[in-house]
């Protein structure tokens, strides 16, 4: 491997060119701006250039630069020539166009990680330009305050040899007053000075706005691909309103006339750096991955996983609150039930099964359940769901695991199939004729409600006095209501401002569920009930699955089955 200098560009451009890379990450511009933070180095072939990264002692790899049909040639060298060094196979900054090409080719070896923190935003450069528009308002608002605030300042490409002293001092005071000064600021700054340095050598731009002889805020920029502008610096006095939209006006009225898009890089993930780039309308954005070399393995989650997991739930389950997570995490998570697919060291997929007694023919059974299987949304699509749950399937071979799924579609190829089924019934409250009655509050009549509704039933949970504890306070948590109501069952239900959702409804005979939901018969708000298959109730009727089992060949709907476990 040879080190980029800045004199490698003539040899390097032939192979930038015929790659051909949408992105900012593989302008050599940027390279050279960088290239103390990455030591980039490179080799050629006969068909393709490589470039290594080195940062902080982590090595990646840039997409290589060639023509498509030598993607997988020069792919494989990089991947033998990684095993070679004993450094993990890793390309950085990939662009979709690019993995969309190599995936046909090596998904089962490869994995590729969605990147939105790296994604370039791309706008229309006449917007930024004219500031014309109801999108540019705002912005236009803000430079028109410039104009009336300092109608005389001064715009100008900026000389490196007479600006450069005035462009570090610039840079050295704006830098100082930022409360939150970085490592990555500080590199910026050094590798604007580098780029500066080497104007002589490189395509770029550089124009600064001064205002009473005073430089307030200078811009660099260059050419890319696709009649594209790359913004690599804007800085600027942030107590001068409306100087930023100036800067970058002024430049793109001077330079650049025949592209037409402005590529202003990425965000890195930063909240307020996104909601400002998002405020400038982007046309589109150039999605980026990380692809890793595949190294899957399944294991038991340990202690030093627990926070990992938590983290993968959270943003798994968008539904979640922090009490519910609680709640889950402390009363129901169990390490030894819990297993983790992870490449390398990171954890991509999660699943979490535990046993549960089932009466099935009058014999007490245990089964098994799948309370949920997760996958990291950036991993999503490369079947880790489906290496995770096969390797749990072989593990719990001929046992009988029941799950419950939103979309049964997904775990049919796994051999599951539906087992249980329940009514959705939107209540026609008009045929509610039962004084409404009420409630006590004596929860310790759920238990015996609960075994006399199921006696004559089947394949249903066997609900012990723990179950009953975790799900009354499972209830509170969730803001879930139960109603009791002596000699007639029990109903547990959520409501929003439009309906009640009544979620399971246990009755000892058919008036008494009558009887029950009349205690809504007078509430404006919709009624909707699930319930078990015999249930009579007048109303629309929608029939769904709640339940699929790897122990039956196709779906049953068998009205003596009953079941409704969540966690």
């Amino acid at each position: 491997m040879k080190e980029l200098k800045l004199e490698d560009y003539p040899i390097i451009k032939p192979y930038l060119d015929l790659a051909n890379y949408e992105g900012y990450n593989s302008n050599f511009v940027t390279m050279m701006m960088w290239n103390h933070e990455y030591h980039i180095q490179y080799e050629i072939h006969e068909h393709f250039l490589v470039m290594l990264h080195n940062y902080k002692g982590m090595k990646f790899w840039a997409m290589p630069f060639t023509a498509p049909e030598y993607y997988k040639e020069a792919i494989d060298y990089m991947i033998d020539y990684s095993h070679q060094n004993q450094f993990p196979f890793m390309i950085d900054c990939a662009i979709e166009s690019f993995v969309e090409i190599i995936q046909k080719d090596y998904h089962e070896q490869l994995l590729f990680e969605r990147t939105p923190y790296n994604d370039d935003y791309i706008y229309d450069r006449q917007m930024l330009q004219t500031l014309s528009g109801k999108k540019m308002q705002k912005r236009r608002n803000h430079y028109n305050a410039f104009l009336k605030e300092h109608p005389h300042y001064v715009y100008r490409d900026l000389d490196l040899t007479e600006d450069f002293e005035t462009i570090l001092q610039c840079l050295n005071k704006w830098e100082a007053e930022k409360d939150d000064l970085s490592e990555s600021m500080t590199s910026e700054v050094r590798g604007i000075m580098s780029l500066l340095s080497s104007k002589h050598l490189l395509d770029f731009e550089v124009g600064g706005i001064f205002i009473d002889e005073q430089m307030e805020a200078f811009i660099i920029a260059s050419r890319l691909k696709h009649s594209t502008i790359q913004i690599h610096v804007e800085k600027a006095n942030k107590e001068i309103r409306g100087l930023y939209p100036a800067i970058l006006k002024e430049l793109l009225e001077h330079h650049f006339p025949d592209e037409k898009y402005v590529n202003r890089e990425e965000d890195m993930g930063l909240e307020n750096l996104r909601k400002s780039k998002q405020s400038l309308h982007p046309l589109k954005m150039i999605h980026k991955y990380c692809i890793y070399e595949k190294k899957l393995c399944v294991s038991q989650a340990s202690d030093d996983d627990f926070n990992e997991i938590i983290d993968l739930w959270k943003k798994s389950f968008v539904d979640e609150t922090l009490e519910t997570t609680h709640y889950y995490f402390d009363n129901l998570y169990q390490k030894e039930n819990t297993f983790v697919l992870k490449n390398y060291q990171e954890i991509i997929s999660v699943l979490q099964i535990h046993s549960m007694m089932i009466k099935n023919h009058q014999i007490e059974e245990e089964c098994y359940f799948i309370l949920g299987v997760c996958t990291k949304a950036e991993y999503q699509g490369q079947g880790c769901m489906k290496y995770l749950l096969n390797d749990v399937l072989k593990r719990y071979e001929d046992k009988k695991i029941y799950l419950q799924a939103y979309v049964p579609d997904i775990y049919r190829p796994f051999g599951f199939n539906a087992s249980h089924f329940h009514q959705i019934i939107t209540v026609d409250k008009s045929k509610l004729g039962f004084e409404p009655l009420m409630p006590t509050d004596d929860e310790n009549l759920l238990k015996a409600y609960y075994e006399a509704y199921t006696s004559s039933l089947d394949e249903y949970c066997i609900r012990d006095e723990q179950y009953w504890k975790q799900l009354i306070y499972r209830c509170h948590i969730f803001d879930d209501q139960i109603l009791i109501f002596e000699n007639h069952g029990y109903l547990i239900y959520h409501e929003d401002e439009n309906e009640i959702y009544v979620s399971e409804c246990v009755y000892l005979n058919n008036d008494a569920i009558l009887k029950m939901l009349s205690y809504f018969k007078n509430s404006a708000k919709v009624l909707k009930v699930e319930g078990d298959m015999n249930i009579a109730i007048d109303g629309d009727k929608e029939r769904i699955i709640t339940m699929m089992s790897n122990q039956v060949q196709e779906d049953i709907v068998d009205n003596h089955k009953y079941i409704n476990e969540i966690y």
